[in-house]
């Protein structure tokens, strides 16, 4: 059942004025328990959910364990090729059906009762079914697990929704899908996740996460330690080749730009600088013949962070990554990455893709430990209630509606473009997506 703050009381929690150049949301919006769980009802349970890559459910049997706000599912490869997700629960007594987070398997037996289920969702088989039933009263078939409503992948990004009523996946990611593409034609045989991930818990909302990956802002003093790793490194020789940095990004002498996408997706790039240290350059030749230059500057030339609303980040500065943050209190947001890189690229490529991916995105790296303990700071600071408003104005006297001359090149139309990556602005219909979720009424 859907509860939760009034309507008007919702839209008060933003002071959105563009004409004063305003823009703040209150900060008890990452703090206020009613909050949370109206986000899960009224957001995560009500729109498309990144669940996994194509590439981590390859072949017939493959299935993949995730959530939809608190919701556990599993997509899972039919034999026949196609996807089908369903809610991850034994529809006996709810246990957990899959043993691992990602596996193989043409049945899935719970391991309390030990009813089993095929790939298709069908119940095969109750323990002791002939004693626990009437004679020729059981139909198993009204116990088949519960498919989701919806489950369509894009460019081999697999999403899923709980409510039949969402848009079409392309409809919802807007501009975002083209993002995606600059991903996903990295490859002609395919991207894939790499095997392994990391899992971590930060204590703070799933919006500071949000929030951080589209902050160019934070740069030049949380990752202080690592541009200064990266720069000693470099004057001493140890490094060559691919396996040095894109240092422009971190020093300031890239040029850099923020979209806001609309839908509540929002992107921030970078010019890579210097370009020819990426894994992906030993590509260049391959990426022009198949694409127009203005696809491959955006490609191969410029780093991206991209946010789907309202939890999937698409990363590919240094390394290419996906990271999702699932929230587990308002307080509390569980996190994983992936990397990912093309299946073609060289061993030397894929070497320098993962010590680059270590260096800076994991946890025990030089930059995701300086992340979140900002991102812990600014949760504990939230709670000053004394100064109730978190600011969002920088860039709002520069803001241009619409595209610029880099997103028609790149052929995708943002609500509005802005000329650093320093700027606010790109958070602004993140915010406002989530104002008109929040407000909108309980939908069965």
């Amino acid at each position: 059942m859907d509860s939760g703050l009034l309507q008007s009381e919702v839209t008060a929690l933003l002071d959105d004025r563009p004409a004063d150049k305003v823009f703040r949301v209150d900060r008890s919006i990452y703090t206020d328990p009613l909050l949370f769980e109206m986000e899960m009802e009224r957001i995560f349970e009500r729109t498309w959910q990144f669940l996994c890559h194509e590439s981590q459910v390859e072949k017939p049997g493959d299935y993949f364990w995730n959530y939809i706000g608190r919701q556990p599912v599993v997509v899972w490869r039919q034999a026949d090729g196609a996807l089908k997700g369903f809610v991850n629960a034994c529809t006996h007594r709810a246990a957990i059906l899959t043993p691992f987070k990602q596996a193989n398997a043409k049945t899935l037996t719970c391991r309390f009762h030990g009813w089993t289920f095929a790939s298709d969702g069908r119940c095969l088989k109750m323990r002791n079914e002939e004693s626990g039933f009437a004679p020729g009263k059981l139909d198993r078939s009204a116990f088949g697990l519960k498919p989701l409503e919806r489950i369509e992948s894009y460019r081999g990004f697999v999403f899923g929704s709980l409510k039949p009523d969402v848009p079409p996946l392309g409809d919802f990611l807007g501009a975002a899908g083209k993002f995606i593409e600059f991903i996903a034609d990295q490859s002609a045989a395919g991207m894939q996740v790499l095997p392994g991930s990391q899992t971590y818990v930060i204590k703070g909302n799933w919006k500071l996460q949000a929030e951080n990956a589209t902050d160019g802002y934070h740069t030049g003093t949380v990752h202080r330690i690592f541009a200064n790793t990266m720069k000693t490194r470099e004057e001493r020789d140890e490094l060559t080749g691919m396996m040095r940095t894109e240092s422009g990004r971190i020093t300031g002498a890239a040029r850099d730009g923020c979209y806001d996408l609309g839908g509540g997706h929002m992107a921030i790039w970078a010019d890579r600088v210097p370009a020819e240290v990426s894994p992906l350059w030993e590509a260049k030749d391959r990426l022009e013949r198949a694409h127009p230059p203005s696809k491959v500057k955006w490609m191969l030339l410029r780093g991206r962070n991209l946010i789907v609303f309202p939890n999937l980040m698409i990363n590919d500065f240094a390394a290419t990554q996906i990271r999702t943050f699932r929230p587990l209190a308002v307080d509390k947001t569980e996190v994983t990455i992936y990397c990912l890189a093309p299946r073609e690229e060289s061993k030397d490529a894929r070497y320098a893709r993962l010590r680059k991916f270590e260096d800076f995105f994991m946890v025990t790296g030089m930059a995701t430990s300086d992340d979140v303990v900002a991102l812990e700071d600014s949760q504990a600071g939230n709670y000053a209630r004394l100064t109730p408003w978190c600011e969002f104005h920088r860039g709002m006297h520069s803001v241009t509606r619409g595209p610029d001359a880099d997103a028609k090149a790149g052929g995708f139309d943002p609500e509005t473009s802005n000329g650093s990556w320093d700027h606010e602005t790109v958070y602004h219909s993140f915010y406002r997506t989530w104002r008109r979720m929040m407000s909108e009424k309980a939908r069965a």
